[in-house]
């Protein structure tokens, strides 16, 4: 942290809050954030859960927020949701200050592990939620059956959501992150606990959803195949910090190994042929019979491929280059930057987060 002084009354500045000041704030971002920072504790047990994030969320889009275990995605969520105060820096929705009542009224928010009232069935649960966004009653009630039809959950309405499976409440906490119309959604690990042909449903659903709606979704998960079907823009971060920002273009681009696969008929015949060209700088057989290569001579393969397969009777079954996973990306980016093992550490900052206040089992308490 650099310090200068303000020459009108001679005091220090700090430098992080220059920039703070010199960054426009843009009205047409869903979520921008400023060197946010969250820390937890004092002195030798002060842990920086989220350490001087950097995030724009474009109007309209949705966007995966991916980190292991303890990185600080929760952390973040909260604070850009109103309900942890940063311990410096800022945040806006739509150029309003997260938790104040303006930028409240933009965002639907979704937890992790919801828990809900005892006293309330699934129906009541939304219809009050509901006008604690400023509905009226009668919209309430037919936004509440909308979504409890939309999600497959009709005829759970007017059961207890507190007896509800993991993954029905992962469902129920979509429904009222979503059915006010916001223009916003913060969704964290919204498909938790559901088996996989529910999650597969419910991606689905939340997407088509927000582009009927309009509505920018912020969503953090850990099936990240199913993270990278639902969004078009990610961020990664590592240890409160982050580590990488970019599109699913440019993240395929920048990752990719050049690498293409192609799959056949009578394949070790084939790859004689291929190898013979010259042409390929790393050629093998996967345990699938799949003949994976690289080349700096694509085109020419191409020309002769035709040739090739021919010649050796053999028939076509696919042939294109592999594209990275985000997956792999993930792995990639927190394994160059910290470590392999770093991704199987323990998630000791949550432990420590809790100790320390409680604040998210009161808010998991509703």
């Amino acid at each position: 942290m650099n310090l200068t002084t303000d020459q009108s009354k001679n005091l220090p500045v700090v430098q992080d809050e220059i920039e703070e000041q010199e960054i426009e704030i843009d009205e047409n971002l869903a979520i921008q954030t400023i060197n946010l920072k969250k820390y937890f504790g004092k002195g030798y047990n002060q842990v920086k859960a989220v350490d001087g994030i950097n995030i724009s969320v474009k109007e309209g889009e949705v966007h995966g927020y991916l980190g292991p275990n303890g990185a600080g995605k929760t952390t973040s969520m909260l604070m850009i949701a109103g309900t942890y105060r940063p311990t410096s820096g800022k945040g806006y929705i739509f150029g309003k200050p997260i938790g104040t009542p303006a930028a409240n009224k933009l965002i639907g928010v979704a937890i992790a592990n919801p828990n809900f009232w005892k006293s309330m069935t699934a129906y009541d649960y939304l219809i009050y939620m509901g006008r604690l966004t400023g509905m009226q009653k009668t919209l309430a009630k037919e936004r509440a059956k909308e979504f409890l039809h939309i999600l497959e959950m009709t005829k759970h309405g007017f059961r207890h959501p507190a007896k509800f499976s993991t993954g029905m409440k992962a469902k129920l906490a979509v429904a009222q992150a979503l059915m006010h119309h916001p223009r916003l959604a913060v969704l964290d690990e919204s498909t938790a606990g559901l088996d996989p042909e529910s999650r597969f449903k419910l991606v689905n659903t939340i997407k088509e959803l927000a582009g009927m709606l309009g509505t920018s979704v912020f969503v953090s998960g850990h099936i990240l195949t199913e993270i990278e079907k639902l969004v078009s823009r990610v961020t990664i971060i590592v240890k409160g910090k982050i580590g990488l920002t970019t599109t699913l273009a440019e993240m395929r681009k920048e990752f990719s190994t050049g690498e293409y696969a192609l799959e056949c008929s009578n394949a070790k015949q084939v790859i004689e042929d291929l190898s013979s060209l010259g042409v390929a700088t790393k050629i093998y057989l996967d345990s699938n019979d799949t003949i994976i290569f690289q080349s700096d001579f694509i085109d020419y393969v191409y020309v002769q491929l035709p040739e090739i397969l021919q010649r050796n009777g053999s028939e076509l079954r696919r042939f294109s280059p592999i594209e990275v996973t985000l997956e792999e990306v993930f792995i990639n980016v927190i394994s160059k930057r910290y470590g392999s093992e770093f991704l199987y550490e323990e998630e000791l900052l949550y432990e420590q987060q809790i100790e320390q206040g409680g604040l998210l089992k009161r808010v998991r308490r509703g």
